[in-house]
Order: C-alpha cells, then structure tokens, then sequence
C-alpha cells in the first residue's frame, strides 16, 4: 500500500482527529491539506517507514498540532494572526531604541522565522515569544541543553545577519 492509499482510506478519521486538535477551527481542512501535501513531499523512505510502523496518522495529526499551535507557522500567519511581539530576540535594548519602523521589523522577523525548518521554527517560537528558558526546552525535547543553546544562537546569529535595522527607519 502506498501513502496516497493510505490517507484515502483513513481520510475522514483523520479529519475527524485534525477538527479536534483545531477545535473545529474554520481552516482546519486548509491545515490538513498542506500538512497532507507537504507529507507526500517527503522522501519514500519515510512514507514507507510511517506505512510500516502504522504512524501516518499520528505523523499527520501531529504535524497539524504543531501547525496550529505555532504563532510563526504559516497557517497561524494566514489565518490565526495575532500581533504578538517578537522583537525580544535578546538583543541590547538601544539596538531596537535605533529602530523606528519595529512593528515592520517584527512582521518581517515572524515571516522569516515562519520559514525555518519545523524543529527550529518551533524552538525559535517557544524560547523568544513564548519565554520558555533553555533548560524548559531541553527537558521537554528531551535534548541537552548545550544543543538547545547552539540553536538559539543560530537562530539568534541568522536572524540578525538577515535583517539590517537601518532599513526599518522611517
């Protein structure tokens, strides 16, 4: 059986499953059709290792979760939008005080973010908007926090090479 079989034949228990993670949420059928294509995007190894080890629908379900939940994901930016602020990326506070156009900086930066790969957009999320520490991370990734930390840097070191405050002056 291939992946596309699969989901055909699970379909409606899966939409049944993502309506609940969403909370009956008016997109969620959007939600459920890009985590579907970005699925069938991925490599046959991983369609057939799901298939085998009968985990499609957790993978998918999961995925939508994380979607829907993730204020930098691209389904929050289309249609769950709050302007929560993100300009706390630890930078020195006279760093931002030169930047007078923050709420386009911040708009930009959560676009940005919003197209990382899941692991860092999800880490990048949790630790600068939602201010959960290193160590918070760490224990529920079940990951050391020395590679938590290497990836906040990382993600800290490319959002500020990517973005030149003098072009957010008014």
């Amino acid at each position: 059986m291939n992946i596309q079989t699969y989901i055909e034949l699970h379909y409606n228990e899966i939409k049944r499953k993502v309506k609940g993670v969403t909370k009956n949420h008016s997109s969620y059928e959007d939600l459920l059709n890009d985590i579907i294509i970005n699925l069938l995007e991925k490599s046959p190894d991983l369609h057939h290792q799901l298939i085998q080890d009968d985990k499609v629908q957790q993978w998918i379900v999961k995925s939508c979760k994380i979607q829907f939940n993730s204020v930098t994901s691209p389904f929050h930016l289309t249609y769950r939008n709050n302007n929560k602020d993100i300009t706390n990326l630890e930078i020195e506070q006279e760093e931002v005080g030169e930047c007078e156009d923050i709420d386009g900086l911040t708009k930009d930066i959560k676009i940005h973010i919003g197209k990382l790969p899941i692991y860092h957009r999800t880490i990048a999320e949790q630790h600068f908007i939602e201010g959960k520490s290193q160590r918070e991370l760490s224990r529920y990734y079940n990951i050391n926090r020395i590679h938590i930390s290497k990836d906040i840097k990382k993600i800290q070191v490319n959002i500020k090479q990517t973005f030149n405050r003098e072009n957010y002056k008014k």
